[in-house]
């Protein structure tokens, strides 16, 4: 049977029982049917395991460490720290609340994690700084996909440059004054929201010292960077150790906590990990049976820089998942004929394209704001799509101005 229409068959049926299975399992049984759909044999169940082993072996390190720097920085009251410390550069809240999600987004490894640990503290702004807390939790949202799907090391971008073949440190020269546009962009949109919906404010005791709060994030951040600028530095540059590091460093500093830190973060990380593990599976299946040289010959008559950005932006609206998307896409666009760094960046912009009901991040900003539906598109899936279109403007200029 022809491979996209099988493709194009099992993302709806995907779409359909995530929500019921969840992803792992909704991804493991849609990787075997698509397999015993396009005639896959024996080797279809390798398939599955070697996929599944791939992902887990290059993010789990990854994955567990940015859980417990995250529930650190819940547990601690560091996130308190931090973002009145950004209160401190400026008093404009709605920059802050962008500013945290950008930020905390990447060493916690996770845009969902992230806006969970804000929420809180981001929701009180709006009184503190004469703002709306529904335009500030919105502004947090879409600041964290932008880091999230832009900056390497995150899950998104880490899984990207490993099945593109990119340097990291070449592909952040690229993505990091795109997702400063972006954040820009993101700005001047949720300025125009309507300043309704702020919560009493209660203003939060800060008990921990700003070297408490910032070190964890700064030391595996730096280690990474440090990494990409010496030879020397580069085993403490590497993603895992520099987030291993980050992790331990948490550990000691909330000794008192470490068990409890340990065993929220492992929950955390397991469940997170399944569903990517799921991804991979569904991806490497997907690569084997030879469908991206059917999606190659749409390059034929859409525009060959179109045609990544439509597959991401098709794989987010189906399962939500930003990973998956990631983790897909490049599978089956492994061999595509494009520079990995410009074909890592068409992805990562559609994979801000239709974020509603399959998004789980959708819902989460929904309750937490108890906003209507018609304002979650205003102030959620609307701007993440032209998020993503400027981020696939800015790429595809950036493309024909290299040549």
């Amino acid at each position: 049977m022809d491979s996209l229409l099988v493709f194009l068959g099992t993302i709806v049926f995907v779409s359909f029982i995530i929500p019921r299975l969840g992803p792992f399992l909704s991804l493991v049984i849609t990787a075997i049917l698509y397999g015993l759909f396009t005639g896959m044999g024996t080797e279809l169940m390798g398939y599955v395991v070697a996929g599944l082993g791939r992902i887990f072996s290059s993010l789990v390190i990854v994955v567990f460490a940015g859980a417990v720097i995250a529930e650190y920085l819940r547990k601690t009251g560091a996130i308190d720290r931090i973002v009145a410390d950004l209160l401190l550069v400026t008093r404009k809240g709605l920059l802050v609340s962008g500013l945290a999600g950008y930020l905390i987004s990447l060493p916690v490894m996770c845009s969902i994690t992230a806006y969970m640990i804000l929420e809180p503290v981001v929701s009180c702004l709006g009184m503190q700084t004469a703002g709306s807390s529904r335009s500030f939790l919105f502004m947090t949202a879409a600041c964290s996909v932008i880091s999230f799907n832009l900056i390497y090391p995150s899950p998104f971008m880490a899984s990207l440059t490993g099945s593109l073949n990119v340097k990291p440190y070449d592909l952040l020269a690229l993505s990091i004054p795109v997702s400063l546009l972006l954040f820009a962009l993101a700005y001047v949109y949720m300025l125009h929201l309507p300043s309704e919906g702020a919560r009493p404010f209660v203003r939060p005791v800060i008990s921990i010292s700003r070297s408490r709060a910032w070190f964890p994030l700064i030391l595996p951040m730096g280690s990474i960077l440090l990494g990409g600028l010496s030879a020397k530095a580069e085993f403490v540059g590497n993603t895992s150790v520099s987030l291993l590091l980050g992790a331990l460093l948490c550990l000691i500093l909330a000794r008192e906590k470490m068990q409890e830190i340990i065993h929220t973060a492992s929950r955390r990380s397991g469940v997170i990990m399944l569903d990517l593990c799921g991804a991979g599976a569904f991806g490497y299946v997907v690569a084997q049976s030879g469908l991206g040289k059917e999606i190659y010959g749409f390059g034929q008559v859409l525009p060959v820089l179109a045609l990544p950005f439509i597959v991401s932006a098709v794989l987010q609206l189906a399962q939500g998942s930003r990973v998956v998307t990631a983790i897909v896409a490049s599978q089956i666009l492994s061999n595509y004929p494009l520079d990995g760094m410009i074909l890592a960046m068409l992805i990562g912009s559609g994979a801000f394209m239709f974020s509603w009901f399959s998004d789980p991040y959708f819902w989460l900003i929904k309750e937490s704001t108890g906003t209507s539906m018609k304002d979650m598109v205003k102030g959620y899936t609307l701007p993440l799509s032209i998020l993503g279109l400027a981020a696939l403007g800015t790429t595809v200029a950036y493309s024909l101005f290299r040549g």
